[in-house]
């Protein structure tokens, strides 16, 4: 239509309307691109606007399991430190295999929730975050959790190699073992009274030594809960700054 206007326009010499029938035509395609590029941008607020609300969800999550961590760290260490400094008379013999348990048979390794950076890494898309200290720290908490992954298996083999060892010679697992609830039979009188170990030089360093590796694990996991704090308040920020903020339960 444009064109068979131009066509007769130009065989009149019609200048003008030449001149007008262009203009049409240039501001036409220009509209057009100006809309194709506003819904694209739409687009992208929106998936920006859905992963960063799918990001605080998982720290949410991350940082409440990452204070069970710790807490379950704390106690880890309060029973390496009765069992690194106590002689057999300052334990009760009802208080010695759940202090074995805990501090020196069971093994916690981190648990956080990464599913939304998972996902922004496997599609390439982490610049879909228009923050860039969101982004950085995002990173953050990849190198820190691969750290501490890392330190946890270094800490499994040093497990497995003398505390296991140890364990399966001097003492009897059964004592705390969780045999799917299956009540266990008391061992009869007569038997050895295991808190004899107190007295014996292995226990007390694998106990210390255990305690100060966990000083380590802890302070690597209060960093880390850090970060999740930090990227929470950034995450926060750009959804009250894109008009989409939700609170966090």
């Amino acid at each position: 239509m444009i064109l068979r206007r131009v066509i007769a326009h130009f065989r009149k010499q019609e200048w003008t309307a030449i001149a007008l029938d262009f203009l049409i035509v240039v501001v036409g395609v220009f509209i057009g691109i100006q809309v194709s590029n506003w819904n694209d941008v739409r687009r992208e607020r929106a998936t920006e606007v859905s992963y960063l609300q799918t990001l605080q969800s998982d720290f949410t999550i991350s940082v409440g399991l990452l204070d069970e961590h710790l807490a379950h760290i704390a106690e880890r260490q309060e029973a390496l430190s009765v069992l690194a400094n106590s002689a057999k008379e300052d334990v009760k013999p009802e208080d010695f295999d759940g202090l074995m348990r805990i501090g020196l048979y069971e093994l916690q390794f981190l648990n956080v929730h990464r599913g939304a950076y998972q996902a922004l890494e496997n599609a390439g898309r982490i610049d879909v975050l228009q923050d860039i200290a969101l982004q950085r720290s995002l990173v953050d908490q990849s190198n820190q959790i691969a750290a501490i992954r890392e330190y946890e298996a270094d800490m499994a083999r040093f497990q497995h190699r003398w505390v296991d060892e140890f364990l399966l010679a001097e003492y009897r697992l059964g004592n705390v073992v969780d045999f799917d609830g299956v009540e266990q039979k008391k061992r009869g009188g007569g038997g050895e009274d295991y808190r004899d170990l107190l007295d014996d030089p292995r226990i007390r360093n694998l106990s210390a030594f255990l305690y100060d590796i966990l000083n380590e694990q802890r302070a690597h996991g209060v960093r880390l809960r850090d970060t999740y704090d930090a990227s929470a308040g950034q995450a926060m920020a750009r959804l009250e700054q894109l008009g989409n903020h939700r609170k966090q339960p």
